[in-house]
């Protein structure tokens, strides 16, 4: 759909533009055919060139920023990783015990591991809206959300954060991409548990209607703003107390999520009381009985 869109954009900015160099190559002819003042269609047709000429630059300092953002984003997200991998391997080549030497090697996997990770979420962009990538079956969310919270189980345990889950005892069975919606959820905890302070609290809950199973995170965190809310889930959007607080962080997990569950024909949205008053993100799935 978004496809068309633009097309359909470009098609009448194309046809904007031409409709001017017509008006101008054939003003003298329509402005006596229908008695037109002379500064009429002069006046028109610079009208639409301009408005034009704007849509052009616009669109350019649009690409531009993009790929400005593209870049920095990259350049910083590979570098950190990197740069350490290469300190660790330098630390290797040193005379030390074997017991530093594996928890070098492990901190290296660990790094490797985070490039693998942005290379992959990288070529999600690529291939979100295949339908040919997607693999539904059917599954509770409750294993999905437990086997995601166990993959956080030590920062959660660092930052000593109360975690409240329901036994999702009543959930009904879902009809969907596992890995993908794993991404989803692992995304959301992620980051509830990042933007949390220490000793705060997340909660997890659920509601089922006839139609459709409505899971909400819910942090105690640092919250956005209104004008947040609008673009939280737009590429590359990070608000500025969020690179203040992961530098790291790319601004696609949310995106990303959001085209999974557009995939899956549910909503994804978020609400927050302000600043320092936390944030609450809901996730909205069909199931059929």
């Amino acid at each position: 759909m978004q496809k068309i869109l633009q097309f359909l954009e470009s098609l009448f900015f194309v046809v904007f533009l031409f409709g001017a160099f017509y008006l101008i190559y054939n003003e003298e002819s329509i402005t006596i055919l229908y008695d037109l003042p002379d500064y009429f269609l002069l006046t028109i047709s610079v009208l639409i060139l301009i408005y034009t000429g704007y849509r052009y630059f616009k669109l350019s300092f649009k690409a531009s920023k993009l790929e400005y953002e593209f870049t920095s984003i990259v350049n910083h997200t590979f570098r950190t990783p990197l740069t350490r991998i290469m300190w660790i391997m330098k630390e290797l080549e040193k005379d030390i015990p074997d017991k530093e030497k594996l928890l070098h090697l492990q901190n290296m996997s660990n790094a490797t591991n985070k490039i693998l990770e942005i290379v992959d979420l990288f070529a999600g962009i690529k291939n979100i809206n295949d339908t040919s990538s997607y693999y539904f079956e059917a599954i509770s969310i409750r294993d999905i959300v437990e086997k995601s919270i166990n993959k956080y189980r030590e920062e959660i345990n660092k930052k000593n954060i109360s975690f409240e889950v329901p036994t999702f005892k009543d959930a009904p069975l879902l009809t969907l991409d596992v890995k993908k919606i794993s991404f989803v959820i692992d995304a959301l905890i992620e980051n509830a548990i990042l933007y949390t302070p220490k000793d705060g609290k997340i909660s997890m809950n659920y509601i089922s209607t006839h139609r459709h199973i409505v899971l909400f995170i819910q942090d105690t965190g640092m919250g956005f703003s209104i004008a947040d809310r609008f673009r939280i889930f737009s590429r590359f959007y990070r608000n500025n107390r969020a690179k203040l607080k992961n530098p790291d962080g790319m601004g696609l997990k949310l995106y990303l999520s959001r085209q999974i569950i557009h995939r899956h024909k549910g909503e994804i949205y978020a609400k927050s009381w302000g600043k320092n008053r936390g944030a609450k993100f809901f996730v909205e799935l069909p199931f059929h009985k």
